[in-house]
């Protein structure tokens, strides 16, 4: 917002103060406190978006609602996630919630949450194949879930046989040219777990279950009580 080129972004950075223009004068840099200070942050943010993903404080706060629910297994959130779900957040204010005392709702910031998953879960089956076959299997589940009971589903689907045909489909004669795009263990599924917990994708929980992050959940149709539900349709 404070470097966006019209003139709202520069009555943005006069009403919040302390911006500076850059050495070569083509980005405003935001004040320290903006960028360093969480308490901050989040104070700014609830002029945005209200305090509370709610009517009152027995709601999660706005601030640390969003980021969680876009966090991975290996508690990174990528800012295409974070900025799609800001702008389906956005979208859904105008639409929905005109009138609403705040620029953002919060059903709105839920929406733009399954809007981030829906991106994420395209991207990664477009980079990584393999990762949607693993976890297609566990659509219509709930997590967290028995490491047995997704090796179970694993089996009733032959993904083992899937994910090593799918190896010779990418796999060129030349190992010097080699490019990976499966898994590094596409006969074990056991160790198939431990990749997706390394990619991010699934996490296992202090009880030994399997549990996927909401930006992954959602979107491949996985439920949790009382979690952020799947897009409807």
């Amino acid at each position: 917002m404070g470097n966006h080129s019209s003139n709202r972004a520069e009555r943005f950075r006069r009403l919040t103060g302390g911006w500076e223009a850059d050495a070569d004068g083509r980005r405003h840099l935001p004040p320290a406190l903006l960028s360093g200070d969480e308490q901050y942050q989040a104070e700014q943010f609830a002029l945005i978006a209200g305090p509370y993903m709610g009517a009152n404080y027995r709601k999660d706060n706005t601030y640390t609602w969003l980021p969680n629910h876009l966090m991975d297994g290996v508690e990174q959130v990528s800012p295409r996630s974070f900025l799609s779900a800001l702008g389906k957040a956005v979208s859904e204010a105008r639409g929905k919630y005109a009138g609403h005392e705040y620029a953002i709702h919060h059903e709105g910031i839920r929406r733009g949450v399954q809007t981030a998953s829906e991106t994420r879960v395209r991207e990664v089956g477009e980079d990584m194949p393999w990762v949607r076959l693993a976890v297609d299997p566990l659509a219509g589940r709930q997590v967290p879930i028995d490491q047995e009971a997704v090796l179970e589903l694993w089996q009733e689907v032959s993904l083992t046989d899937t994910l090593l045909k799918e190896a010779e489909r990418y796999e060129t004669q030349d190992e010097d040219t080699l490019v990976r795009t499966g898994p590094r263990h596409p006969d074990d599924p056991s160790r198939l777990i431990e990749e997706l917990i390394t990619l991010g994708v699934m996490r296992r929980r202090r009880d030994n279950r399997i549990d996927l992050p909401d930006v992954y959940r959602i979107a491949f149709n996985i439920g949790r009580k009382g979690g952020v539900p799947r897009v409807a349709g």
